[in-house]
């Protein structure tokens, strides 16, 4: 009987310590998973931090001093997407090419749906100002993706009728840019282009009238622009402003979205002459494969 006595009383000594034991680990876990999330808390206000920080300095147009910041910020969270691609962006400004298309390469490995980021890789490879980089085969690989991702996106559609005309492809030029018509009627560059198309087909007189389109697009830009100028809008001031490698951009900002009237009847044909002269200059400088 003793025995028994003993037994039982070993028996709730164990399950007592167990009991505490039990209670103890508790604890403890709780207190891991308390500075646990505690770091992980911490983690998040330094992105947001270094983020907002990058933003603000990219927003002011201090490009190096963004990317010190972006750079901070991918260090605690290496996959954000935004930070990727602004990051992509600021070191393309700075002309720093490479970087530009790895920290593009890295989004899109992340996120194979990121449109964003195979358009601005495909302006890495159409870039006038970078000619060992320019290819304009790869290039219009990485514009063919992000228009498959999103079929009624203008940009990377516009930017695959740009390489057909630069690859001198003018039946494709030509459909391109009609389909691109119907996407968007008050575009300056589609109409311009359309009649040059015309013109270089013989067809006089809608090149003549497209150009007239083309003129009253860009005129009424460039008003746009002036009267944003003068009340230091930011939105309209974009519109007019020169885009960094666009082939096409620059030379119709400085030729056509100008507040100045062209004589359609008499001016037309140098208009397009003096761009199919562009054309070519470009596709023996950036040797066109």
């Amino acid at each position: 009987m003793k025995g028994k006595k003993y037994i039982i009383v070993v028996i709730i000594l164990v399950l007592a310590f167990v009991g505490i034991s039990i209670v103890k680990y508790g604890e403890h876990s709780n207190d891991n998973s308390s500075s646990a999330d505690l770091i992980k808390s911490d983690s998040i206000q330094q992105f947001w931090a270094y983020y907002n920080t990058a933003t603000d300095f990219r927003l002011q147009g201090k490009t190096d001093s963004a990317i010190k910041s972006y750079q901070d910020a991918l260090t605690v969270n290496q996959k954000h997407e935004d930070a990727l691609y602004y990051i992509g962006n600021m070191f393309m400004n700075a002309g720093d090419y490479g970087q530009a298309q790895s920290s593009w390469e890295k989004l899109v490995k992340i996120n194979p749906q990121s449109e964003r980021a195979y358009i601005q890789l495909g302006n890495i490879y159409f870039c006038i100002n970078h000619p060992d980089q320019f290819h304009a085969e790869k290039s219009k690989s990485y514009f063919e993706h992000a228009a498959n991702l999103n079929k009624e996106t203008l940009s990377p559609n516009l930017k695959l009728g740009e390489i057909s005309l630069f690859q001198n492809k003018l039946n494709e030029a030509f459909g391109m840019f009609n389909k691109l018509l119907m996407m968007d009627h008050k575009n300056a560059e589609i109409f311009f282009i359309i009649g040059y198309l015309n013109w270089k087909s013989g067809n006089e007189l809608n090149a003549r009238k497209n150009l007239a389109q083309s003129l009253e697009i860009g005129m009424a830009t460039a008003a746009i622009t002036e009267q944003g100028e003068k009340t230091n809008a930011t939105k309209s001031e974009s519109i007019i402003k020169k885009r960094e490698c666009d082939l096409f951009m620059n030379w119709l900002i400085e030729n056509l979205i100008v507040s100045k009237k062209y004589d359609i009847k008499t001016e037309m044909p140098t208009v397009y002459k003096n761009f199919d002269q562009y054309l070519k200059a470009m596709r023996e400088q950036l040797n066109n494969d």
